[in-house]
């Protein structure tokens, strides 16, 4: 999603039934929406106690030079249950991202792998916006819009609650397709508003949500409140106060 906003118009096959999950993000009781899908060629967990089977599919490097060769992940017998803490360490403090590995089992395969590669390191939150939907775009080593790895992955956990991207969720950014899961991601620092004249959320719900902020929502909202610098338009652009992710590690499966 080189543009979150301009993506409001993709269109993505929601899968298997949703439900609602309390996460306690903090002290406080944040709504995350998950949806578990069902196994599919493209990006699912395995009904074996095996664990999930993946699918990653090769980029194609030649069509976007923005592409960092990254090999892929394992594609099998991968974690499906329980939660991962993916820690960002920032100039402006530390972010720490809980996991979903039982909803979103592919996407925490995958940073899990890029953290390894250390794939984020020295890397800059890219995009900021303040109007209409409220994200922090991060992920991209280029800070183009259009980098990532040298695979992408399908959606897996796609939200159906009216407030879908509600203060605290992260989600997959994809910049190519909607199947075309790579690196970057947006953290949701307010809740997405939705339209009075329809009733629907202003942003669709065609991001796979990979998890929400365990601690850190202060320093996001910080640079959120610093504004952008409407390269892209008002309230759309690079943060005026830079967010810089020096490191990104992520811990063991929690609970599965």
């Amino acid at each position: 999603m080189s543009d979150v906003g301009r993506q409001q118009r993709a269109r993505a096959a929601i899968t298997g039934a949703a439900i609602a999950a309390l996460l306690v993000i903090g002290g406080t009781i944040w709504l995350a929406v998950a949806d578990k899908s069902p196994h599919t060629a493209a990006s699912s967990a395995s009904a074996a106690a095996t664990g999930a089977s993946c699918t990653w599919t090769p980029a194609d490097s030649t069509q976007n030079p923005n592409i960092k060769q990254t090999g892929t992940p394992p594609t099998k017998n991968l974690p499906d249950a329980g939660t991962r803490d993916m820690t960002l360490n920032t100039n402006q403090g530390v972010i720490t991202i809980k996991l979903d590995v039982t909803h979103a089992p592919c996407s925490a395969a995958s940073f899990t792998y890029l953290a390894g590669q250390k794939f984020f390191d020295n890397t800059n939150c890219h995009r900021l916006t303040t109007t209409a939907i409220y994200v922090l775009q991060c992920g991209d080593p280029t800070g183009t819009g259009a980098g990532g790895p040298s695979y992408t992955f399908a959606h897996e956990n796609l939200p159906t609650a009216k407030v879908n991207y509600p203060t605290g969720i992260v989600a997959m950014a994809n910049p190519n397709n909607p199947d075309g899961n790579g690196s970057q991601f947006f953290i949701v620092y307010k809740d997405t508003p939705t339209d009075p004249s329809t009733g629907q959320s202003v942003l669709p719900s065609n991001y796979t949500v990979i998890g929400a902020v365990s601690a850190g929502m202060d320093v996001v909202q910080k640079v959120a409140a610093a504004g952008a610098n409407d390269a892209s338009g008002p309230g759309d652009g690079a943060p005026k106060k830079p967010l810089n992710i020096t490191s990104v590690t992520v811990g063991p499966v929690v609970g599965g």
